[in-house]
């Protein structure tokens, strides 16, 4: 019997005081209905067949804030430390990043 490894995206993101701030500071300076990013972090996890999100109380990258990792086989082997996220259209590029690691849609 032979188990097959693990093949999904692991993304972690960031909640340390700095990123958490930073993260909600973004969320009021836009549109009266701001993007929830930690919510389209999950989603993109809950549609992808492998992926899996982990919250962190830091991730010890202040200088990056707000930062994510992403790691896993899905994504080679190596980490990626993305940051500073400060923009919908970076936040949308790392949710494409998870899905693109999912592989082909379903």
């Amino acid at each position: 019997m032979s188990a097959t490894p693990p093949s999904g995206v692991t993304v972690v993101y960031c909640d340390g005081h700095r990123c958490h701030a930073l993260r909600e500071r973004g969320r009021h300076e836009g549109p009266e209905d701001p993007p929830d990013h930690i919510e389209a972090l999950r989603a993109a996890v809950r549609s992808s067949r492998n992926a899996v999100l982990i919250r962190a109380d830091c991730l010890g990258a202040c200088h990056r804030a707000p930062a994510v990792l992403l790691t896993g086989v899905a994504m080679g082997g190596r980490p990626a430390l993305i940051g500073p996220i400060e923009t919908a259209r970076r936040w949308q590029a790392v949710v494409d990043a998870i899905r693109e690691a999912d592989g082909p849609p379903r």
